[in-house]
């Protein structure tokens, strides 16, 4: 695969206020292997124990009160996690995400045997200002009420101690899909291999869609593999931090997203979740041919190049790509929003039943209308936030 003169969009100025990625687990050290940094740095001991208090934050919160003030409905003390927080493998405007591990023996042996379940943590220090808590609010909402999806990053716990919001969820130990398509080339030449990652795609964002939910950062830092021993491995989409819920026939106006996937409506102040399927036409265009069909010398020139709207399939970049499969790309990048196939229907294109196996794609089928999605109760207590 072809990688052109791409690099990650997170080291160019992102249209997200504050000129900062809003990565999850996939910026910082972003695409590594996990399982490799935590094999390599375990031991150290600069590990900490971090422990839930006995009510979770759904419960009226104020920054200036501490977790043993704060006043709740649970009495059941849950265990500690222990806090890794020089293995950092996401920073942003936020703060930073580190790995955190939980287990029997975690408040015995920092070094431990290797057998604790290992987590991704957000670190988040809060402040006292409204908007910023009802954006953490919504953040923590969103993952919530997408428990269950086999493609999205799972929300374990949420709880507050000390001034500082430490979010829980499923560590994605693969790394990210832009790290293995520029160190794994090999991976990513197959018109297969696309079709199957594509699929796993529209299954979650179609998940999101039918609850109202838009992603709006979709990209290729923020699709993580479960397992960072096979590269066919499912699929998780983390970073809920721009995700926003819509009220179905409104337009959302404020401007978000990253350089190159960002959406031209949303450029233009008035968009809805049809913006996530141009994204996630970028990414089908970047994993065929690896570069984007957005490009310019600066941030401000890629915007330019994307509210212009026209792109090519160049025969050097394409060359082994079926017509089929730019066919595909063709009915996400499309201008006109009426024309833009939706995420249930892209996953019925003749590309994907070509290159899919059919228990897969009917997979992603079920888990895009909700079927199949677990949300079984993990233990956690978890109810809708309020801070």
């Amino acid at each position: 695969m072809q990688t052109a003169n791409y690099s990650s969009p997170q080291n160019a100025v992102p249209t997200t206020p504050g000129g900062t990625s809003n990565a999850s687990h996939a910026s910082g050290t972003s695409g590594m292997n996990y399982d490799t940094q935590m094999s390599a740095q375990y031991n150290d001991q600069n590990a900490i124990a971090v422990t839930p208090p006995t009510h979770d934050i759904q419960t009226n919160y104020s920054p200036h009160v501490s977790s043993s003030q704060s006043q709740g409905s649970f009495t059941q003390r849950r265990p500690a996690y222990l806090l890794h927080r020089d293995l950092v493998i996401g920073k942003g405007s936020y703060g930073q995400v580190c790995i955190a591990s939980r287990g029997e023996a975690e408040m015995h042996n920092i070094g431990g045997n290797g057998k604790r379940k290992k987590f991704a943590c957000k670190c988040v220090v809060l402040r006292n200002d409204a908007k910023y808590i009802a954006k953490l609010q919504e953040e923590v909402n969103v993952l919530r009420e997408l428990r269950g999806h086999d493609n999205v990053i799972r929300l374990y716990d949420v709880f507050c101690v000390d001034n500082e919001l430490f979010i829980i969820t499923e560590l994605g130990r693969g790394g990210d899909l832009f790290h293995l398509l520029t160190t794994h080339p090999k991976h990513g030449v197959t018109e297969a291999y696309a079709a199957k990652t594509v699929a796993q795609m529209l299954s979650a964002v179609a998940f999101l869609h039918s609850r109202n939910i838009c992603h709006r950062d979709l990209k290729l830092e923020n699709w993580v593999l479960e397992s960072g021993k096979d590269v066919w491995s499912p699929l998780k989409l983390i970073d809920f931090g721009l995700s926003t819920h819509f009220t179905p026939g409104h337009r959302l106006s404020r401007v978000v997203g990253s350089s190159y996937y960002v959406a031209p409506e949303v450029l233009k102040k008035s968009y809805t979740e049809a913006c996530d399927l141009w994204s996630l036409g970028v990414i089908v265009y970047m994993l065929l041919s690896g570069a984007p069909p957005f490009y310019g010398k600066n941030d401000e020139a890629i915007k330019a190049s994307i509210v212009q709207g026209e792109y090519t399939f160049p025969h050097e970049l394409f060359r082994d790509v079926s017509d089929e499969a730019m066919a595909f790309v063709s009915t996400l990048l499309s201008y006109n929003i009426e024309y833009r196939y939706t995420a249930e229907q892209a996953l019925t294109h003749p590309w994907l039943s070509v290159n899919c196996e059919p228990e897969m794609l009917q997979r992603a089928k079920d888990g895009a209308t909700g079927n199949g999605a677990s949300g079984e109760n993990d233990g956690s207590g978890l109810e809708p936030m309020e801070m």
